[in-house]
């Protein structure tokens, strides 16, 4: 058995995975720890709003009555959204879009 998780964790759904393997594959190994850094920091950042009763950071989106927060990466060509678990202390990022420039 194993011991339960103290912190809030970020989950990248299956899309969010492929643009950050993308980032790793194309060089950009700086730019993909970067953004697992944020996604970690923001798991507990939310972790602490939601405890507090306050709203998690972000742009709200309802869609189909799940609600969606949009951010970007602070200094990144990157921005995401994000939907909220407090039950499980997750965050789960579904869309990772990266404005990658020729």
């Amino acid at each position: 058995m194993e011991p339960a998780a103290k912190g809030w964790t970020a989950v990248t759904q299956v899309t969010a995975a492929a643009v950050l393997g993308r980032m790793r594959a194309a060089g950009h190994a700086d730019l993909h720890d970067n953004v697992v850094r944020f996604l970690r920091a923001l798991a507990l950042e939310v972790g602490g709003t939601v405890a507090s009763g306050k709203p998690p950071p972000g742009l709200p989106l309802v869609i189909r009555g799940v609600t969606w927060y949009s951010l970007p990466v602070p200094e990144e060509p990157v921005f995401f959204n994000y939907s909220v678990y407090p039950e499980e202390r997750q965050i789960r990022v579904c869309d990772l879009i990266w404005v990658a420039t020729v």
